[in-house]
């Protein structure tokens, strides 16, 4: 009896060991995954690609625009109308306005003025990326709180 538990034990410590190795390569493997410099190093031609690949769009569709624009002068639509659609036109906004229906300014009027595309694109990437990057902060603040406290 003695020795079967004792071989018992030596396939635990074995077990162990091995365990304990396992766990020690998944363990270097997760830090290393979460190390923004190694996924910086690992991912960086890809996110360079892809970086360079938005601006490259974003100046096709900037310049595109700018083009159009500067082809067309801005035409008055309301007085291309036919004189008949144009009174109409004023009969309605008359009542709308009377109404109350319309307010006094909208538009540029009122303040509202269109932003670039970059500016949007900036802005809606800042509110997608403060979270993560807040959470981020606050886990290794905690980490480092734990660790010397």
């Amino acid at each position: 009896m003695g020795a079967a538990t004792d071989q018992a034990h030596a396939q635990v410590v074995a077990t162990r060991q091995r365990l304990e190795g396992t766990l020690d390569r998944l363990e270097e493997r997760i830090r290393r995954e979460l190390d923004p410099r190694y996924r910086l190093r690992r991912d960086g031609p890809r996110i360079a690609a892809a970086g360079a690949a938005l601006l490259v769009v974003g100046v096709a569709v900037w310049a595109r625009r700018r083009r159009h624009h500067a082809e067309e002068p801005e035409q008055d639509w309301i007085a291309a109308m036919p004189e008949e659609w144009r009174r109409r036109l004023e009969d309605l906004l008359a009542e709308a306005a009377s109404e109350g229906h319309l307010s006094a300014a909208t538009g540029p009027e009122r303040g509202h003025r269109s932003q670039p595309l970059w500016q949007k694109a900036g802005l809606r990437l800042g509110r997608m990326a403060a979270p993560v990057v807040l959470n981020a902060a606050a886990e290794r603040w905690a980490g480092r709180r734990d660790d010397g406290g």
